[in-house]
C-alpha cells in the first residue's frame, strides 16, 4: 500500500494547493482513489464477457463560506488539477449559500480497523476469472441445467485530506460471485452467491451446487394463496429487507416526524423494544469479518463501533454532521450492518420449528411503499417451498411481498448461529419471522 498511498498522498496536496491558489480564503478537501476492478460473465456454457480497467481519480471540494461546491475527474496531471481548481472554485462561488453546510474536518483520531485487503483478491489473473466461470458452468451442465452468472472482484486504495490538516487513508477489496440455474424447461430457477474480502472464500463450487440444488426443487410450482405466513428467510432475503433500515434509523427523520421510529406525538423511540430481544444490530470498523474504512470517505469522520438494536432495543439513532450539530449530538458515520448470529444450528433447524410457512431464497426488485411505515414492497424469486409440520414439502408460486424490515425483527424467533455476507456492507444470519405479508401472486419464475 506505501507506494500507493504516497502516490495518491502527493495528488491530494497538489490538489489542495490548487484550490488555495485560487481562493487562499476557502477550506479544501481533497480524495483522491486508485484501484482495479475485473469481471467475467457467463452464460448457457459460454463466457459471454470480460473487463478489467484500472482507474484512477479525484475529489476536489472548495467551501467558501456557506458557499461550496464538488468536482470528481479521473484526470490526475498537474494541469488538469490547476483547471479542475478554477472550476471548483468558480462554480462555488456561484452556487447559492447553504444553510445546512458545515465545515471542513481538521485532525482526526481514528480506531483501530481490520484489515479488509487480499492482494489475491485485487489482482485476480484472466485464467483465475476463467476457471471460476469454468467451474460453475461445469457443476451446471453435470446437473442437466442452463445456468448465468457473475463474478467481479475490485481493490482500492483511497486518502482524503483537507487544508485543516486532516489526513486519512483506507484499502480495501471485495468479490462476489453470482449464479442463476434453471431448468431446460424454464419451471425451476435457483441461485446462490459467494462474497468476501477475501479470494479463497469465494466458492463458486459450493455456490453452483446450491443454485442447482434450488433450480431442481423449485420446478413445477404448486400454486399457493397469498397471506400472512411464518417464513424462514435465508440470508439473501434478511440482507436486502434489513438494508432498508437505515432510513428509519435516521434522527433526523424521527425528529421531523418522517420515520416508523419516530413516537405518536414526536420524539423518539429511544431505548425502546422495537424487535425481539434475540436481534441485536451492530456496525464495528474492527470486526474482521465485515472491514471497512476507518472514515466515512465523504469527509473523513470517523467510524465508531455502534450497537443500533441491542436484544431488540433500540440503542443508536443515526446522525449527519449537520443534524449533529443542531442537536447537540455526536455525528455518526454510517458502516457496516452486522446482524448478530443466534443459536440454531442450521436453516434446517430454523425449518424444523415451522408448523406451516414458507421458506424463501432471497428477494428481488424491492423498493419503499411508505418511509413513515418502514414498509417494502419487492417479489420472492429463486425458489420458495412450503413448509409443513417441520418438513419442506413442495415448492410453491413466487409472490410480490410487502413488509418493514422493523416487522420483520419484531416477529422474529429463531436465528442461525452462522452469517453470510450478502454485499459489501451487510453480514447476516438465516432468520425466521411471522405474519411476514405475501400480499399477491407472481408468476414470475
Amino acid at each position: 500500500m506505501s507506494d500507493v498511498k504516497a502516490k495518491l498522498e502527493g495528488i491530494a496536496e497538489r490538489a489542495i494547493d490548487a484550490m488555495k491558489r485560487e481562493a487562499p480564503e476557502g477550506d479544501a478537501l481533497a480524495g483522491v482513489w486508485s484501484g482495479r476492478s475485473s469481471n467475467v460473465r457467463f452464460a448457457l456454457g459460454i463466457v459471454q464477457s470480460c473487463g478489467d480497467v484500472s482507474q484512477e481519480g479525484v475529489r476536489m471540494r472548495i467551501v467558501l463560506g456557506k458557499r461550496h461546491a464538488d468536482v470528481t475527474s479521473n484526470q490526475t496531471g498537474d494541469a488538469s488539477l490547476r483547471a479542475l481548481a478554477r472550476r471548483v472554485v468558480a462554480m462555488a462561488k456561484l452556487a447559492p449559500e447553504d444553510p445546512e453546510s458545515v465545515p471542513l474536518l481538521g485532525p482526526q483520531k481514528y480506531g483501530t480497523v481490520a484489515d479488509g485487503f487480499d492482494p489475491a483478491l485485487s489482482d485476480v489473473s484472466d485464467e483465475s476469472r476463467a476457471s471460476t466461470a469454468r467451474v460453475a458452468m461445469a457443476t451446471t451442465k453435470a446437473a442437466g441445467l442452463k445456468e448465468a452468472g457473475f463474478f467481479e472482484n475490485s481493490g482500492q486504495t483511497y486518502v482524503v485530506w483537507s487544508s485543516l490538516g486532516l489526513r486519512a487513508s483506507s484499502r480495501g477489496t471485495y468479490g462476489e460471485m453470482t449464479l442463476t440455474a434453471r431448468t431446460p424447461d424454464a419451471t425451476g430457477s435457483g441461485w446462490a452467491l459467494s462474497a468476501s474480502h477475501r479470494a479463497a472464500e469465494i466458492d463458486a463450487s459450493t455456490a453452483a451446487r446450491v443454485a442447482c440444488d434450488k433450480a431442481i426443487r423449485s420446478a413445477h410450482a404448486r400454486a399457493l394463496e397469498p397471506g400472512k405466513y411464518t417464513v424462514v428467510l435465508e440470508p439473501a432475503a434478511v440482507g436486502e429487507l434489513l438494508g432498508f433500515l437505515g432510513q428509519a434509523l435516521d434522527a433526523r427523520s424521527i425528529d421531523e416526524g418522517r420515520s416508523a421510529l419516530t413516537k405518536p406525538g414526536g420524539g423518539s423511540r429511544l431505548g425502546e423494544r422495537i424487535a425481539s430481544e434475540l436481534v441485536t444490530l451492530r456496525s464495528d470498523p474492527a470486526n474482521p469479518e465485515l472491514p471497512v474504512a476507518a472514515f466515512d470517505d465523504g469527509d473523513g469522520l470517523p467510524r465508531k463501533p455502534i450497537t443500533w438494536l441491542d436484544r431488540g432495543t433500540l440503542a443508536a439513532l443515526s446522525y449527519d454532521r449537520y443534524w449533529a450539530a443542531k442537536q447537540g449530538k455526536e455525528p455518526t458515520a454510517w458502516g457496516a450492518w452486522h446482524l448478530q448470529g443466534g443459536s440454531a444450528g442450521s436453516i434446517d433447524d430454523l425449518v424444523a420449528g415451522v408448523k406451516r410457512g414458507l421458506l424463501v431464497t432471497r428477494f428481488w426488485y424491492t423498493r419503499w411503499l411508505d418511509p413513515q411505515l418502514a414498509l417494502i414492497t419487492g417479489l420472492t424469486r429463486d425458489g420458495v417451498f412450503l413448509v409443513e409440520n417441520g418438513k419442506v414439502v413442495t415448492p410453491v408460486n413466487n409472490f410480490r411481498w410487502n413488509e418493514s424490515p422493523i416487522t420483520m425483527l419484531a416477529n422474529c424467533d429463531a436465528l442461525t448461529k452462522e452469517t453470510w455476507r450478502t454485499d459489501r456492507n451487510t453480514r447476516v444470519p438465516a432468520l425466521r419471522t411471522h405474519e411476514f405479508n405475501m400480499a399477491s401472486l407472481s408468476e414470475a419464475v
